[in-house]
């Protein structure tokens, strides 16, 4: 601090009482937060499970702290754009995120250049919720089950048609890990969109796809196509009857969506906080409990720390299977 010390304050007694000041402030700069509306930026398109999420969230945000908490959609390549956005603003808690985990961990290992460093640039505050993925099938196939899709896979290479959303989604991740984990081949079609790809299986173009569970579930519901497993480490209760991918014998396979909320690099440890205990209550309330099944979300809270940790733990799950599939997005 170089005006300290062209003022020579050196006396013990001073540098206590300007440090005790220092200490005062931090404090009192989080009690008044927030003193103005909070812009909650979300980097994928209204409609979405996790522009809802945001909303519902925000909501709750608002009638806790007394502020509006204003959701801001800013969708583009890839959830990059919005969460750029989050990275330049100031670290004074009236500026957040919610973003699933691809801006904030698969990016960095898709894309050549990034205009963040996930890892630098943001401050973890809450898990929100996780978002399964469940792989499919069309009717008339010889394989129920994952284990029977994998042995069928083995004995006939590269003659399963698999779709998935676009090229990085994580449901197209999902496809190669499950060939990761398993050395099986299949043909891997990313699609533009859920809409295209439901309308192929159904058809019969594709015989296996992976999506969110809201997006199959009301044709596994119809009997028009057989869902073989939940890529998530437990069972979800939209399809409580549909067991996980390793249980049926694929070792270290989980590959799911989440949701989590974020502030700028540098927000203060107090605003980070009282933010995370706000959303660890807003998960555990009824309405909430209510409002996540119907949107293919499952619970997840914790501290910060439990946030830090999951976006680690995701990049290193991906780090190979991306390397050794090749994987780019420009």
């Amino acid at each position: 601090m170089p005006s300290i010390t062209r003022r020579r304050i050196g006396t013990g007694l001073g540098s206590l009482a300007l440090g005790a000041g220092l200490a005062a402030a931090r404090p009192a700069a989080a009690q008044s937060w927030p003193n103005r509306p909070v812009t909650v930026i979300v980097p994928w398109p209204a409609g979405g499970s996790t522009d809802v999420l945001a909303r519902s969230v925000s909501r709750n945000l608002e009638n806790r702290f007394g502020q509006p908490f204003v959701v801001d959609n800013r969708s583009g390549a890839s959830g990059n754009i919005g969460a750029a956005t989050v990275a330049r603003a100031a670290p004074d808690g009236h500026t957040l995120m919610v973003t699933t985990n691809g801006p904030i961990t698969n990016n960095t290992l898709l894309f050549r250049s990034m205009p963040f460093d996930p890892f630098k640039d943001f401050t973890p505050v809450s898990l929100l919720a996780e978002l399964p993925i469940v792989i499919v099938a069309r009717n008339g196939l010889p394989y129920r089950t994952v284990q029977e899709l994998v042995a069928y896979a083995k004995a006939n290479p590269d003659k399963v048609n698999c779709g998935t959303p676009p090229i990085g989604a994580v449901a197209h991740l999902a496809a190669e890990l499950l060939m990761y984990r398993t050395g099986i081949r299949m043909n891997v079609v990313p699609y533009r969109g859920s809409a295209p790809l439901t309308n192929d299986l159904l058809a019969g173009s594709v015989d296996i796809a992976l999506d969110l569970v809201t997006t199959y579930l009301p044709h596994i519901e119809a009997n028009s196509i057989r869902a073989l497993g939940i890529t998530a480490a437990a069972a979800v209760p939209q399809l409580p009857n549909v067991p996980p991918v390793q249980a049926q014998g694929v070792a270290d396979y989980q590959a799911t969506g989440w949701i989590a909320l974020l502030g700028p690099a540098r927000l203060s440890a107090e605003i980070a906080a009282k933010l995370n205990d706000a959303c660890n209550e807003y998960l555990a309330l009824n309405d909430t409990k209510a409002l996540l099944p119907p949107l293919g979300l499952t619970p997840l809270g914790g501290e910060p720390a439990d946030l830090t940790r999951r976006m680690t733990a995701e990049v290193e799950l991906w780090r190979p299977v991306i390397r050794s599939a090749n994987i780019t997005v420009e």
